[in-house]
């Protein structure tokens, strides 16, 4: 199902995203790690056509894809807290008593010869 995506529909996007960043620095022991985060979603949902540490981070304005590495191999937080919040978030905004959630694993097929390995991958 494709959905016709408007101006209205993105304005508030940015705000939603800030909150929902916000509402998680209580899972990180400092401030960094909360705005990677941050740097990080907003990379992963962007229109980027390559979407790796080195892309993201200067999208976010970084020299390097440092910040974004060391939050994702070392720095420290809370897998459970994460997947608690998460799970609360889906809850609150896409909860409903009427609704049907729908789960597939389907992914999109990688192909390409830019990477050692890269074939038809699930």
């Amino acid at each position: 199902m494709l959905m016709d995506v408007r101006v209205e529909h993105v304005e508030g996007w940015a705000e939603e995203l800030a909150a929902l960043t916000g509402g998680l620095g209580h899972l990180f022991a400092r401030q960094e790690p909360q705005e990677v985060l941050a740097d990080l979603i907003e990379g992963l949902l962007s229109d980027l056509g390559r979407k790796n540490g080195w892309t993201m981070a200067g999208r976010a304005g970084h020299a390097t894809p440092h910040r974004i590495q060391t939050f994702l191999g070392e720095a420290s937080w809370s897998a459970n807290g994460l997947l608690a919040e998460v799970q609360a978030y889906a809850a609150r905004e896409l909860g409903d008593a009427s609704a049907t959630l729908v789960l597939d694993d389907t992914q999109v097929i990688k192909k390409g010869d830019k990477s050692v390995g890269v074939g038809h991958q699930h």
